[in-house]
Parts: C-alpha cells; sequence; structure tokens
C-alpha cells in the first residue's frame, strides 16, 4: 500500500458512504451513522492512525464496532469492502452527478433508470436536448436550473473555497518565513480580500537581489509541492496539495505598492489610476510616477499608495469598486469601523450531541471560553430533521434541563452562560417544527429550511416570510440555503425577506461555515443598510468547527458590517434584552 490515509481521506470515505447508502434507500439510520462518523473524523485534531495503533478508535464520538473495523481496514488498505461493494452496486457516477447543486440522489436514481444517465455530461447534454423535463417530477423550469447549475459547477470547479485556501497559504507562508533572507510575507488577490472562493494563491515577499533567486528555488523544494509550473528571477509558480500558489519577490523600497497592486480587486485598482491621473501621476505595481517629471515615487508601505492619492487607507476586504472610493473621498467617519473577531463576544449557532454534533455541552462550553467568549448557543436541530438527529419535544425539554444545570454550576463562578436554543425546521408550509410552548422555553430561537427547496420563489418567500412573523424566531438561519460549489440557493426574493426581518426586529444569519457562507456579503450588506441585525454562527458540528467564526467575520467585513450590526459582538446581558429574554 502506498500513503495511508490521513483524517480527511478516511472522513471522505465515510462521506460517500453516507451518500451510496441514501442513494440505494438504506436505513436513514446507516445513513446517519456513517455522516457523524465522517464529521467526527474530520474534526478531530489527532491523526486518526494514533488512534488506531493504540486500539481506541471507538473513543472517536459516533464511531462503534463496525465504524471502527471499517477505519482499520481503511487506514490498512486504502479503502474497505464495504464501500467497494457499494459503488459496484450502483451502476452511474452517483458522485459526479450529485456533485451538481440541485441534484438529489432521487433525481439521479430517476434519470439512470428512465433514460439510462450516468455521467455528468451526458446529464448535460439529456437537458440541453430536453430529455430532463419527460422525468417524473421534473419540468421545463427545473431543467433549465439543472443545465444552469451544470454549468455554474464547472466554473466553480476552478475555484476553492476559504477553509481549503488558507490552510496551504499557512503551510507556505510559515514555510518562507523560516527561509534566511526573506521578509513580509503576505497573501495577496482574493485570497486578501477574504472572497468567498478563490481560483488560487498569490504571495509576495521581500528580499534582496542577490538572493532572490535562492528563495525562489527554496520555494519550489518546500515539502509537498508536487510540481513546479515555472521559477525565474522574481517569480515562481508551484502546485501545493492541488492549489496553485504563485509567489512574487519585490525589493523593500517597493513591497506597498506591489502588495496594493495585487491584492486588487480590479475594479478598485482601475478607480484609484482615474484619481491618480486627475493628480498627473500615475499608479503602477511599482510606485506612483510624477507625469510632469517622470520621477518615480516606490512605496514600502501600503498606507503611502493611498496617501500620496490624497486617500485614507482603505482595508482589503472593501476594495471592491462599491462606493468605498467614494466614501474615501469623502473623509472623516465615512468609511466603517469594520468589525472584527476580537469584537465577537459568542457563537449563537452550535450544534451538539443532543442531535449531530460530535461535542458534550460541557466540552463545547469549555472551548468556547478558550475563544474568550461570554455565551454559546446550543441550537441543535428539530424533531423533523430525522436524518440529523433531530429532538422529539421531550429530549429539547432534556436538553434544556442539562443547559439550566450547567449554567448553575458555572455561571457565577466563569462569567460564561450557555443558552438554550434550537435550530427549528421552516415547515413547507412555514410553519416552525416545535409549538409555541416548546419555542417559549427556549432562549434563541434559530429557524431554517432544509427541504422543499424546489419551491418556486412565490412559495418559498411566503414560507420564510411566515415564519419570521411568527412572533418566535430570533434569526432566520443560512437565508438563500446555497452550499458553495454545490448547491444553488433555493429561489426567495431576499429584498423582500430582509424588508420583513426589519419590520419584524428578526435577525438574519451569516452562517460562517466555509462551505455556505450565507448570507453573501453583498445580501449582508443590504439587510445592515436596511437596519436588519445579522448574527454570524459558525453552524459548528465540533469544537474544531468554532473556528469558523473567522470566515463569518471576513464576509461581516466584507458587507461593511460595524459591530453594533452584530447580534453576537454584544455581551450576554445586552444580547437577552435584545432578543426579550433579559
Amino acid at each position: 500500500m502506498g500513503k495511508v490515509p490521513c483524517n480527511s481521506d478516511i472522513a471522505l470515505i465515510f462521506y460517500r458512504l453516507a451518500t451510496l447508502s441514501q442513494f440505494l434507500d438504506e436505513n436513514p439510520f446507516i445513513t446517519r451513522a456513517y455522516q457523524k462518523a465522517a464529521r467526527n473524523i474530520e474534526s478531530l485534531d489527532v491523526d486518526i492512525k494514533h488512534l488506531f495503533d493504540a486500539g481506541k478508535l471507538k473513543a472517536i464520538p459516533g464511531v462503534g464496532e463496525e465504524i471502527a473495523k471499517g477505519i482499520a481496514e481503511i487506514i490498512e488498505t486504502g479503502t474497505c469492502k464495504r464501500y467497494e461493494a457499494m459503488k459496484r452496486e450502483i451502476p452511474c457516477d452517483v458522485f459526479g452527478l450529485l456533485g451538481i447543486p440541485g441534484i438529489g440522489p432521487k433525481t439521479v436514481r430517476r434519470a439512470y433508470e428512465q433514460l439510462g444517465i450516468t455521467t455528468p455530461d451526458e446529464l448535460e447534454k439529456a437537458a440541453i436536448e430536453h430529455r430532463l423535463r419527460k422525468l417524473q417530477g421534473m419540468g421545463v423550469k427545473s431543467e433549465a436550473k439543472i443545465l444552469t447549475a451544470i454549468r455554474r459547477s464547472k466554473e466553480m470547479d476552478k475555484r476553492i473555497t476559504l477553509d481549503v485556501a488558507l490552510p496551504i497559504a499557512r503551510i507556505a507562508m510559515e514555510y518562507l518565513e523560516r527561509c534566511p533572507h526573506v521578509s513580509n510575507v503576505t497573501a495577496t488577490g482574493s485570497l486578501r480580500r477574504h472572497r468567498e472562493t478563490v481560483g488560487d494563491i498569490d504571495l509576495i515577499a521581500t528580499s534582496d537581489a542577490d538572493h532572490s533567486e535562492a528563495v525562489l528555488k527554496a520555494f519550489g523544494s518546500m515539502p509537498g509541492v508536487t510540481r513546479v509550473i515555472k521559477s525565474g528571477a522574481t517569480e515562481a509558480s508551484v502546485i501545493l496539495k492541488n492549489v496553485r500558489i504563485d509567489l512574487r519577490i519585490a525589493d523593500r523600497a517597493s513591497f506597498g505598492s506591489l502588495l496594493q497592486h495585487f491584492t486588487g480587486s480590479k475594479e478598485h485598482n482601475i478607480r484609484l489610476r482615474e484619481i491618480a491621473i486627475r493628480k498627473g501621476l500615475k499608479l503602477s505595481e511599482y510606485g506612483i510616477t510624477d507625469h510632469e517629471t517622470g520621477i518615480l515615487t516606490p512605496c514600502g508601505e501600503e498606507a503611502e499608495v493611498y496617501r500620496m492619492l490624497g486617500l485614507p487607507f482603505i482595508v482589503p476586504e472593501l476594495r471592491e469598486d462599491r462606493g468605498e472610493i467614494e466614501a474615501a473621498i469623502a473623509g472623516s467617519g465615512s468609511l466603517p469601523d469594520l468589525v472584527t473577531e476580537d469584537d465577537i463576544k459568542g457563537d449563537l449557532h452550535v450544534h451538539s450531541k443532543w442531535s449531530d454534533g460530535a461535542n458534550s455541552v460541557p466540552e463545547l462550553a469549555d472551548a468556547a471560553m478558550g475563544r474568550g467568549y461570554e455565551y454559546l448557543c446550543i441550537s441543535d436541530h428539530s424533531k423533523s430533521r430525522g436524518i440529523a438527529g433531530g429532538l422529539s419535544e421531550e429530549c429539547v425539554i432534556r436538553k434544556i434541563n442539562e443547559i439550566d444545570a450547567f449554567n448553575d454550576d458555572n455561571e457565577s463562578s466563569r462569567g460564561f452562560r450557555v443558552l438554550a436554543g434550537s435550530e427549528v425546521d421552516i415547515r413547507a408550509d412555514g410553519t416552525l417544527d416545535y409549538p409555541d410552548r416548546i419555542l417559549e422555553m427556549l432562549d434563541i430561537v434559530i429557524a431554517a429550511v432544509h427541504t422543499g427547496f424546489s419551491q418556486d420563489r412565490r412559495t418559498m418567500t411566503s414560507r420564510i416570510v411566515r415564519a419570521i412573523v411568527d412572533g418566535h424566531v430570533d434569526i432566520l438561519a443560512h437565508p438563500t440555503g446555497r452550499l458553495l460549489g454545490e448547491r444553488m440557493g433555493y429561489e426567495v426574493d431576499i429584498d423582500r425577506v430582509i424588508e420583513v426581518a426589519a419590520e419584524t426586529g428578526t435577525a438574519l444569519e451569516i452562517n460562517a461555515s466555509p462551505r455556505r457562507l450565507d448570507l453573501s456579503d453583498i445580501n449582508a450588506r443590504k439587510a445592515k443598510e436596511a437596519g436588519v441585525m445579522l448574527a454570524i454562527g459558525t453552524d459548528a458540528h465540533s469544537t474544531y468547527h468554532l473556528g469558523y467564526m473567522e470566515f463569518g467575520v471576513h464576509v461581516a467585513r466584507r458587507a461593511w458590517l460595524e459591530p453594533c450590526d452584530v447580534m453576537n459582538a454584544r455581551g450576554t446581558t445586552e444580547l437577552l434584552r435584545r432578543i426579550g429574554r433579559g
């Protein structure tokens, strides 16, 4: 056998086992068991091989005898018999087809059984030829949406999410920082602006001319590099973990100019060049040139670029030509004082072992206190989410009792509070998944759509509006239902949802899971401008996922949000007063 599978390799097989189990219409309990095992393996902060060697695989939450045997088999052989047998049982490329946004197991099964479709290319051809609309439950609109999804999926395949890009960038940056004669190692481009996905990773660093080639050579020899695309006097490109990384070496005198130029965006830089021209200057990656004298002034610090153009410094997240230039020109107080991760007082969307999470309430609380939080909302799924271990009314009450007991023991001595919440399903008709008596027992009610994504725009909008005017909903979770690169959001009039949220005082969530980042920055800014409060929640299913908060804060910053716009930038007392639980 070759390379020993790592945690993510093993988790992927169990995610795929869950997909195959669902496709084959097996007992939902089996599907849930695979999903839970995959999440918990993925979230481990130790190498699973160490647990295997110590005979402690069953110490992983959700891993029983059979799953432990499967893990051991994967570690020893790279796969497992159950997985291989299930793949043989399914004659089509189920993973490729299910990877298309909006395609579910039932659609894949019907497409295969009725049209003989086995691959995404065949599905695209059938949509172009208008054969998909003949399937049961399919129509002209559904067919058009699938074709659009296939084309968008092909484009998204070229981009990677921040949870993939940032760790890879940090590996490269930490390596370069240890190299001699290198300084100012910085990410640029869309990664520095924290866009929700990136095409590749761009880095710059400074070094003197005598050592730049040696630095680039060392970059190409970095552990894990599988291919050196190019390496010259000032630039090199490599493939690390299947992602392209470009490195440019600058001299210290022009570092700020180069950093500003390659951070972008293109549209932002065009506006800066226009300002420069009006001042008789020329802006480039090398510095600022006076047209009259021809003298080039390099900028060692990025802020110098803006200062020479008569502007205050504009943070990278705002550089999208969405009004930041006008705000900078307007002067004092026009640019926002953006929220930071230090402003966040707690996480409002976390799942525990009570439903489909990997950790207990005390474990999650300890991890939250370790992050300096004042509170944490345990918001497990409601009863309709059977596949995610949704809680019956009796279980919700038991969970609330456990949280009350924890707070009795810890709140006064440690200044930390666990909030009892629930991620309550919005049913197809807009009613909530628990009766009022249960909702009134909760500290925070988070409403969410998890099913019925095929509803038309008017129906879905009415469904969500009915839920948030109910009077019990504090936060609307992942309001458009999108999964980046996997599923487009459902059809919804988000402007109408924002309008009603403003009327009812309902907060909208920025779901910080890097696979969601929903609301988007554009819609979150719309919400801010409408006077709607935003709540940043990680949707954590393990203590590890609490770290996703940084991705949610990045979205908030791109949306121009200040601490006063963010629900969980408030302390415990103020938070509970705002939602009427004080």
